[in-house]
């Protein structure tokens, strides 16, 4: 049986209205990205157990990981 590669998350810095740390850190507390194919894993892990985890579409993965602003 093939071995699976490993999902490598590189951490997303996070701010707030280009504070650090701001209003969106007290509830997320670390955000992460995986390249997967077809895009990008994002999950957040935040305080009193909340997390999330999505999916954005990029299938060139040209996102650099930061925001439009």
């Amino acid at each position: 049986m093939t071995e699976l590669p490993c999902l490598d998350l590189k951490t997303l810095p996070l701010s707030y209205d280009g504070k650090k740390p701001g209003r969106l850190t007290t509830w997320a507390t670390k955000a992460f990205r995986g390249k997967v194919p077809g895009g990008w894993l994002v999950v957040t892990c935040g305080n009193n157990g909340l997390s999330g985890i999505t999916f954005y579409p990029d299938p060139k993965h040209e996102w650099n990981g930061g925001s439009l602003d």
